[in-house]
């Protein structure tokens, strides 16, 4: 879904969003990038150079009429 970097306070932290339509499916992608050579390699390549130092995963699912909704800011009165 997209990759997000900081943009004010805590530079040490960033976000990668990703979508699959069952654990399945992500069991099934984890495995294929296991198995592939660049993915192979860009993970030894985050380890020798620390680029990831604290990995975290959450699965969680959208709360109905609320993704993809713009953000509204009241107006002055």
């Amino acid at each position: 879904m997209g990759y997000f970097l900081p943009y004010e306070g805590t530079n040490d932290v960033a976000w990668g969003l990703i979508a699959f339509d069952s654990l399945a499916s992500y069991e099934a992608y984890r495995e294929r990038l296991k198995a592939d050579p660049e993915g192979r390699e860009n993970f030894a390549t985050s380890q020798a150079k620390r680029f990831i130092l604290r990995e975290e995963r959450n699965f969680v699912e959208v709360v109905d009429g609320t993704f993809g909704v713009p953000a509204t800011f009241p107006t002055a009165p």
